[in-house]
């Protein structure tokens, strides 16, 4: 899979926009990334731990989470389209004037603040029940 980045810069180098496509990422640690104005756009990332991560008018479309966690995150002016979270723990995260909207929420763990989001807009929240019962000797 290849991934296209495309970056702009302002020439006072105070903001920046990322048009992000097909990027693949696994098993990686991102801590303290600032990401503003940006469109991530079916990109695929499994065991990748998001921790103190600013997300600011961003704008996420057809992306894919695999057991992922964000943890201590801010997501602020930023919106979830049809993508999908699969396995994925949200801890201590802040949501302003965000959306989430047609987007599938399957064995997560959500924060109150995301759970709230996602009771509109057609998203989908489901937990699978994969244990069994002990058998009585």
């Amino acid at each position: 899979m290849t991934a296209q980045v495309i970056e702009l810069v302002n020439e006072n180098g105070s903001a920046s926009y990322q048009d992000v496509c097909n990027e693949a990422l696994s098993k990686l640690v991102i801590s303290s990334q600032v990401l503003s104005g940006s469109k991530i756009s079916k990109c695929h990332y499994e065991q990748v731990v998001f921790t103190e991560c600013l997300f600011y008018a961003n704008e996420f479309q057809g992306v894919t989470f695999i057991n992922c966690i964000f943890e201590n995150c801010n997501f602020e002016f930023t919106h979830i389209r049809n993508c999908k979270f699969l396995n994925c723990n949200f801890n201590n995260c802040t949501w302003k004037a965000s959306s989430t909207i047609n987007t599938i929420y399957k064995d997560c763990d959500l924060d109150i603040s995301l759970s709230k989001l996602t009771e509109v807009n057609g998203n989908e929240l489901s937990f699978s029940f994969d244990f069994q019962l002990p058998i009585a000797c």
